[in-house]
Order: structure tokens, then C-alpha cells, then sequence
């Protein structure tokens, strides 16, 4: 894979994560919508440093994920509601029943929200090391 393939699977792939249509990236990077298909679909390399800085930004990445071949998401953040938030919590469950998970949740930005002592895995870890 070149660079330019790499790049484009890239921006393809935070940009869906991040749940924006092209339309809507373009849009906000001031980017024609036409223009930002050809980058996806690499069929043009004219990207220039600018663009990829406000990509960078809206997708709120490192610009060095765009051109990583295999990226790790550096950030890992969820939107719990409803099955969505069922599922997690059976996943946490799962997860803590075999390992001892440690999460990391900092004032400014925790992984994940809920109710507090709300009986989910993660409470049930938090109050069994406490005792």
C-alpha cells in the first residue's frame, strides 16, 4: 500500500468513526465535498498541509495517524445509551471477570459516563478494590 492509499483509508476510517459524512468533513474543513471523494478514493494526491491540519483537527487525531499503515486508536471513547450501554456492560463484565482491568479515567476526559455506583461492572471492580 502506498501512501497516498494509506492516507485515504485513514481519513476514511476516522472520519466514519467519528460519524461524519464526507459532506460534513468537507464542509468544516472548507474542503468541496468533490474534492475530499478524490482524496478517499485516491484518486487525486492533492491534499496540501493545510487541509490535512484541519482534518487532523475535526477528526481529532495526530497527524501521524494519517499516514500509519496499521494506526492504534489512541483514543478510545463511547457513546452509552440504551442496547449500546447493555452490551458494553456485559462486555466490561466479561472482560473483568478473566483479567484484572485497570481503567483509566481522568477528570478532564473519562473513557466512558455513567451513573455513579450505577451496579455495572466497572462499579463492582471499583468498590471490590476499595474494600
Amino acid at each position: 500500500m502506498n501512501d497516498l492509499q494509506i492516507l485515504a483509508k485513514n481519513i476514511k476510517r476516522y472520519r466514519q468513526l467519528k460519524g461524519l459524512k464526507q459532506t460534513e468533513l468537507a464542509e468544516r474543513i472548507g474542503m468541496s465535498p468533490d474534492h475530499l471523494s478524490k482524496i478517499e478514493a485516491t484518486t487525486t494526491g492533492n491534499v496540501g498541509l493545510r487541509f490535512l491540519t484541519k482534518i487532523r483537527q475535526e477528526l481529532d487525531i495526530q497527524i501521524c495517524q494519517l499516514f500509519m499503515e496499521d494506526p492504534d486508536i489512541v483514543n478510545i471513547k463511547f457513546i452509552l445509551e440504551g442496547k449500546n450501554y447493555e452490551n458494553f456492560e456485559k462486555l466490561i463484565s466479561l472482560i473483568t471477570e478473566r483479567l484484572d482491568v485497570r481503567f483509566k479515567v481522568g477528570p478532564e476526559k473519562p473513557i466512558f459516563y455513567h451513573p455513579q455506583d450505577c451496579g455495572c461492572a466497572y462499579c463492582k471492580l471499583k468498590r471490590k478494590r476499595e474494600k
